[in-house]
């Protein structure tokens, strides 16, 4: 951190009336005058500590004005203060310190303006609801607070608040790029050229032979019998040819997600707006007989009213559903001996809001997946990546025959939540590959699937603990095998017979597609 300068002007709530308590006055005195020297200095150079510039005794309340630095913040200070405070007074005069209150703070971050727009600057943070006012002297940056508690100091409010500024001013680099130590986008490995036998959108084609049909939700779709028997047949070749051949576990896991996990896991820092929010009804309330009547008249859903049934959000559809795992061993201590532990999730959809970017089959809202969860020392952890991405190329090959390649990936999704906190994290080298297929009819690569390594992230958020020196690491690997199907289909097409033995084995016959009079286009299957 650059050169700051705090300067918080509060008060120190106590338990009664003292100003005109001669003797509480006069112990007052000497405490913050000894304070001065020691409490406020402690574990700072000669002189660089934290002081109180000026007190003032009136009813029930010491007012503060503290000045910190970088080396002791005011608001350390202040929190420094209590528990002396406490035992100075407590005992002798019976009064108690009750908590700080009537919050008035101002940061200065000294020469932060050198080489930045302020304007810019300022518009990036002006919205911050813990920012009153936002001003410049010179190469300053002077940040006035507002609605600060003392939780609020407790909990690290204000340091990660100026860690935020700096991210701003100083055009914070992605963490990605400081992390990997080979350059994102780089390929790993990749296969011989395949030549595919169609050239036709596959979700075109799927939707003209009625295998899908669009769902009224955003990104969603109704999967049909025959595209549901090929999912479902590389769903089983996927499940004993990665999961089970390196013996992990079948489990099920939770697809509703508390927001205090996501909170662990800094989802919520990361990709927000990447998720869908779940509210539970209220109860004891009458809003909902109000709207089945308003409901009845004008056969329209009101809103109004069911917002007002509703309380807030207090779960997520699961955006990564590798949760539950790490929840699983939170404020456990990990037995050495039953390392590394390897589960999966097979169990249901997967809910990501892809907003504009949804489309085709390519890009939906709510897909189904097989998820590998790992947990175990580094070097475990590591070589089971390495058997994941191994059996991973021989299912590509083997069994789907489409031109792939692994890349090392530039967006590992735990990762934009630890901005400003790699010192307290251990990382892989490499913490995503992303395994690709170039579809044939645009040229584009789609990501079919996935493997991370964690380093100690979700260790760390979610206090697992070792029974051991080393440290634990986790791992997931997700097998994305709705974008299976469609990379299957784009190279192998849509006639059965031309299908891969050990796929066609799986698929005859193909069910038959549910037809009206209008519906599918292409009535010919």
């Amino acid at each position: 951190m650059g050169e700051v300068e705090f300067i918080l002007k509060a008060s120190l709530q106590l338990s009664e009336d003292i100003e005109e308590n001669k003797e509480v006055n006069k112990d007052l005195k000497n405490f913050i005058e000894e304070s001065n020297n020691s409490i406020l200095n402690k574990g700072a150079p000669t002189d660089k500590g934290a002081h109180i510039e000026e007190y003032d005794l009136k009813n029930d309340k010491i007012s503060l004005e503290i000045i910190g630095n970088k080396y002791v913040r005011a608001h350390e200070a202040i929190i420094r203060l209590i528990n002396p405070l406490s035992n100075e007074i407590g005992p002798k005069h019976h009064i108690g310190v009750r908590g700080i209150k009537d919050i008035d703070y101002t940061i200065i971050l000294k020469d932060r303006l050198e080489k930045n727009n302020f304007k810019e600057i300022k518009k990036e943070l002006e919205e911050l609801r813990e920012i009153d006012t936002i001003e410049r002297d010179k190469n300053n940056l002077i940040l006035k607070t507002k609605s600060l508690k003392e939780s609020d100091f407790r909990r690290g409010v204000v340091d990660r608040l100026i860690s935020l500024v700096d991210e701003v001013v100083e055009g914070e680099e992605e963490l990605v790029d400081k992390v990997t130590k080979i350059e994102p986008g780089t390929v790993i490995s990749s296969s011989k050229d395949k030549k595919p036998l169609i050239k036709e959108d596959p979700t075109k084609i799927a939707q003209e032979k009625g295998w899908v049909k669009k769902f009224p939700g955003k990104g969603q779709w109704t999967y049909l019998p025959p595209y549901t028997k090929l999912l479902r047949a590389l769903m089983d070749v996927a499940t004993k040819e990665i999961p089970q051949k390196i013996d992990f576990q079948e489990s099920m896991f939770p697809k509703l997600i508390p927001l205090e996990i996501m909170n662990k896991m800094k989802y919520l820092e990361g990709l927000p707006e990447g998720m869908y929010y779940s509210c539970s009804p209220k109860r004891g309330t009458n809003v909902y007989d109000l709207f089945k009547k308003e409901h009845k008249i004008k056969e329209e859903i009101p809103m109004d009213l069911l917002k007002d049934g509703l309380k807030d959000p207090g779960y997520v559809l699961a955006p990564a559903q590798c949760e539950p795992f790490y929840q699983l061993f939170s404020h456990e201590m990990m037995d050495e001996d039953n390392l590394p532990i390897k589960l999966f999730d097979k169990s249901g959809f997967t809910y990501r809001w892809e907003g504009g970017g949804s489309k085709g089959l390519d890009r939906v809202n709510e897909f189904q997946r097989i998820e590998l969860v790992w947990i175990g020392k580094a070097k475990q952890v590591k070589t089971v990546t390495e058997e994941i991405l191994e059996a991973y190329k021989k299912v590509l090959d083997d069994y789907l025959k489409v031109e792939w390649k692994i890349k090392v990936g530039d967006d590992p999704f735990y990762l934009e939540g630890r901005k400003g906190e790699m010192d307290e994290v251990e990382y892989p080298d490499i913490p995503k590959y992303e395994i690709q297929v170039k579809m044939p009819h645009n040229g584009e690569n789609l990501s079919i699937g996935s493997v991370n390594l964690h380093g100690t992230h979700f260790v760390k958020g979610f206090s697992i603990r070792a029974g051991f020196e080393e440290p634990i690491w986790t791992g997931c690997a997700g097998l994305g095998v709705n974008r299976w199907v469609l990379a299957f289909l784009a190279y192998n097409g849509f006639e059965a017979q031309n299908w891969p033995k050990k796929i066609k084995e799986k698929t005859t016959l193909l069910p038959f597609v549910p037809k009206t009079l209008e519906w599918p286009k292409n009535k010919e299957d």
